[in-house]
């Protein structure tokens, strides 16, 4: 494969001699390099597997999210038929790393990166490229698909938690009202991955990526992303605030406890989502570094239950989980 890449960059680069270095981030089928040239400029090269069918929509999104205005890499050259792509570098500084900076310098990077995606929160679904592929929308069934990834992935292999049949049943009627609640939200366009990691920070501001599973759905879903972001820890003066300023941004405000409710749910069904991706990817796919995501996924998603009114199963649920997760730590 490096012998492809290396014919690829050379037929762009031409004689320069450049190096190549492995980015190891993320969980995905893709794989990333750092292309560095003797100058001291560099690019990342992408090449994207096929066993996510969304990793092939990752093209044409950029070129839509750029044509928009967002912030997103610059594509330089690709290679659809072998799913090469070289892009801007946006360099090593992600939203996540600067979470020991002090509140009132890292804000302002949370403010604009609200800021972009209510942009993209706010653009009408009539208005999308024809072209456009896109991964389905969010319905009743993906919302319920992501409580069964949960529960398989985090609750039974994770948390080594059996569940009566009896608590099943009361469990995923509470959660299917959550995803008939869910999908009666207005949906928009969302990137369904907006985490402090799919954030890079060039020039003092934010620039999103690893937006390839973009599709319609919940505003709050989003919002949950980053603001009970299991790889960041917040105080609840900070996500108040943050809540507070999305809410600002919307043209016809909702409401203070509408939104918020609004916000603590999907809070609930993204943190369900992400632990059983942590799960998954670090059992199943053996990469362990998602499991020290836990602790702080399962404390976040406690938070947001407290929040919500119509969540108790899950709340009990949520404690089994705590006080299993301590007794193997101890």
């Amino acid at each position: 494969m490096r012998k492809e890449i290396k014919i690829f960059l050379a037929e762009y680069l031409g004689n320069a001699d450049f190096n190549l270095e492995p980015i190891k981030k993320g969980g995905s089928d893709r794989a990333f390099f750092r292309v560095s040239l003797m100058d001291e400029s560099s690019f990342v090269f992408m090449h994207y597997g096929t066993e996510v069918k969304e990793n092939s929509f990752w093209l044409g999104i950029n070129n839509f999210l750029a044509s928009t205005g967002l912030c997103v890499p610059r594509v330089i050259v690709q290679n659809t038929k072998r799913r090469f792509v070289l892009m801007e570098d946006l360099g090593d500084v992600d939203l996540c790393s600067q979470a020991s900076l002090p509140w009132e310098k890292r804000c302002k990077y949370y403010y604009q990166a609200l800021t972009q995606i209510r942009h993209l929160h706010s653009f009408a679904l009539s208005d999308l490229p024809a072209d456009l592929k896109l991964s389905p929308g969010y319905s009743p069934k993906l919302y319920k698909w992501e409580h069964k990834y949960f529960i398989e992935n985090f609750v039974e292999a994770a948390c080594h938690l059996e569940l009566s049949s009896a608590f099943q049943r009361k469990l995923y009627k509470e959660l299917d009202a959550l995803a008939g609640r869910m999908s009666k939200i207005t949906p928009c366009l969302i990137h369904r991955d907006f985490q402090s990691q799919n954030i890079m920070i060039k020039d003092n501001r934010p620039a999103l990526i690893d937006f390839q599973g973009m599709r319609r759905g919940n505003l709050f879903y989003d919002l949950g992303s980053l603001i009970c972001d299991p790889y960041v820890k917040f105080t609840t003066e900070e996500r108040n605030e943050l809540i507070s300023f999305y809410n600002q941004l919307m043209p016809k405000q909702v409401s203070a406890d509408e939104f918020t409710a609004c916000f603590w749910e999907a809070s609930a069904q993204r943190l369900m989502q992400a632990l059983g991706a942590y799960g998954f990817l670090g059992l199943k796919k053996h990469k362990p570094d998602f499991l020290g995501y836990i602790d702080n996924g399962i404390q976040n998603l406690a938070i947001a239950i407290a929040n919500a009114s119509n969540l108790p199963f899950l709340r009990e649920l949520a404690q089994k989980c705590i006080n299993n997760l301590a007794a193997k730590a101890g």
